[in-house]
C-alpha cells in the first residue's frame, strides 16, 4: 500500500543528473503522486512485521512488482525491470532499482533509502553488495515468492553469497495482501464502475463480418476514455471458433452471426483491477448446446455469489457452484475454478494472490489451497465461469466480488444476459 512520505535519497553507483534537484525542498512534492496517505499504511506494516517474526526472519527481499508496490508504493511502466525491496522488522526499507527508474522512486514511493545501479548491470551482484553494506550478512533472510518465477536466479545467487540462512517465502506478503483495506476496495469499486462501459462500446461493433479488432478497439477506447489506467491484461475478444480455445484473443478474425464472442476486460484505478466477462453474439446462438453452456455458466456464477460470506469453505463453495457445469455434454471443456483473487496488479496478470481461490482441489495446488481454507472479509475475487465447445465456441460470464463482514458486495454491474445485436 502506498503512503505519503519523504522524497527518496539516492546512493547509487554513479550520480544521476537532476535526481538531487528533483528531490530538493519544494520540488519533490510537486512531482510526487502517491496513492494512499500514511494513515492507511500502519496496519499492513504491523501485519508484515508480525508475519516476519513468526517466520523467524530478520529481513525479507521482495522482487515481485505487486508486492514491492504494496509495501513501498514504488511502481513503473517497466514492471519487468529488476527491482528489489529489502525490508527489515525494525529498520527502514531499502529499494534497489536501475538508474533509469530512480525518478519513479521519487514519484511513487515513500522509501527514502533508494540505491540505484547502472542499467544493464548484473542486478544479483548489486543485491549481494547492498545486503552486505546494509549489515544483513549474518541475518536470517527471506525471499518473497515471485508469482511468475522472475528473479529466481537472483535468489539463488544471494543465498549462496550472503546471509546466515535463507527461506523461500510463498505466503508472507501475499497473505497480508489477500485482505484488502476499505481504501483498496474503494479503488476496485472505482475500477468496477468503468469496466462495464466497454460492453456498451463493444455492442455497437458486433456486426457481421466485422474484424474482432474493431470490438477490442472500441472497448479499449471506452475504458481508457472513462479514466482507466493501463490495464494489467489488455481487453480480450475471442470470437467464433477461437472462443472455443482457452487463452486466445483478437487477431483480425471476422465476426459470424450465431457464433459467440467472449469479451473480457478489467479497468484499472490506482493499479487495482475489476475484471468482467460477458458473451456477445450477433442474433441467436447457432447451437442449442451453446445456450445450455451459457445457462450453466450463469448458474455457476450466481451460485458462487449467493454463497460468499466469511467462514465459508473455498473448496465446498467451489464444488457446489460448479455443479451446473457437470450437467453439460462431455464434449464441453470446463473447470472447477469459480473465483480467484484480484486487486493490486501489473502486467501481464491481474491475479494477485496465488492460492486464494474458490475451487475444489482438482487441478490446483493442495498446498496453496490449504493456505486459504475459508473466505474472509476483505477478500476480493474475480468470480467466473467459462466453458468451451472445444474448437467451435466458448461462452462465459463473471463479476468482481468483495467479501464483506456479513456477506459480499458485487463491485461490477452490467446485465448478465448475452450481449446481442439483432
Amino acid at each position: 500500500m502506498r503512503s505519503s512520505g519523504g522524497a527518496a535519497s539516492c546512493r547509487g553507483s554513479r550520480p544521476i543528473p537532476l535526481f538531487g534537484e528533483l528531490k530538493g525542498p519544494g520540488v519533490a512534492g510537486y512531482f510526487v503522486s502517491l496513492t494512499f496517505p500514511s494513515s492507511l499504511l500502519q496496519a499492513p506494516h504491523v501485519a508484515r512485521r508480525t508475519a516476519m517474526r513468526s517466520a523467524g526472519l530478520d529481513a525479507l527481499v521482495c522482487s515481485f512488482a505487486p508486492s514491492v508496490c504494496y509495501v513501498s508504493g514504488y511502481e513503473t511502466l517497466a514492471s519487468f525491470a529488476p527491482m528489489f525491496l529489502i525490508v527489515g522488522i525494525d529498520r527502514e526499507p531499502t529499494l534497489l532499482v536501475d538508474d533509469f527508474e530512480a525518478f519513479n522512486a521519487i514519484v511513487s514511493s515513500w522509501v527514502e533509502d533508494v540505491y540505484t545501479f547502472p542499467w544493464g548491470e548484473d542486478p544479483a551482484a548489486v543485491l549481494v553488495d547492498v545486503l552486505r553494506q546494509r549489515g544483513w550478512a549474518g541475518a536470517r533472510l527471506g525471499w518473497d515468492h515471485h508469482q511468475h518465477g522472475g528473479a529466481y536466479q537472483s535468489y539463488l545467487r544471494a543465498a549462496e553469497s550472503v546471509g546466515a540462512s535463507w527461506s523461500y517465502v510463498h505466503l508472507l506478503v501475499d497473505g497480508i495482501r489477500a485482505r484488502k483495506s476499505a481504501a483498496e476496495i474503494a479503488a476496485i469499486r472505482s475500477a468496477g464502475a468503468i469496466t462495464p462501459r466497454g460492453f456498451d462500446a463493444a455492442r455497437a461493433e458486433l456486426r457481421p463480418d466485422a474484424p474482432d479488432t474493431n470490438v477490442a478497439a472500441a472497448a479499449y477506447q471506452a475504458l481508457v476514455g472513462a479514466g482507466s489506467e493501463r490495464m494489467s491484461i489488455q481487453p480480450i475478444v475471442t470470437a467464433g471458433r477461437n472462443s472455443g480455445i482457452p487463452h486466445t484473443t483478437f487477431g483480425r478474425s471476422r465476426l459470424t452471426p450465431g457464433h459467440p464472442a467472449i469479451l473480457e476486460w478489467g479497468a484499472c484505478v490506482k493499479r487495482y483491477t475489476a475484471p468482467m466477462i460477458r458473451t456477445g453474439v450477433i442474433g441467436e446462438l447457432a447451437d442449442p448446446v451453446w445456450d445450455e453452456m451459457y445457462a450453466a455458466c450463469l448458474a455457476a456464477v450466481e451460485r458462487t455469489i449467493a454463497g460468499m460470506r466469511p467462514g465459508v469453505s473455498t473448496r465446498e463453495l467451489g464444488e457446489h457452484a460448479s455443479e451446473p457445469l457437470h450437467e453439460l455434454p462431455p464434449r464441453v471443456f470446463r473447470d472447477g475454478l469459480r473465483g480467484y483473487s484480484v486487486g493490486l496488479s501489473f502486467e501481464p496478470d491481474w491475479l494477485d494472490v496465488p492460492g486464494l481461490r474458490i475451487s475444489p482441489p482438482v487441478g490446483h495446488s493442495e498446498r496453496l489451497l490449504a493456505a486459504y481454507p475459508t473466505l474472509e472479509p476483505g477478500h476480493v475475487f474475480h468470480v467466473r465461469a467459462v466453458v468451451r465447445d472445444v474448437g467451435r465456441a466458448g461462452v462465459g460470464v463473471s463479476e468482481t466480488v468483495a467479501v464483506t463482514a456479513d456477506g459480499c458486495e458485487v463491485l461490477t454491474d452490467y446485465p448478465r444476459d448475452p450481449i446481442r445485436l439483432g
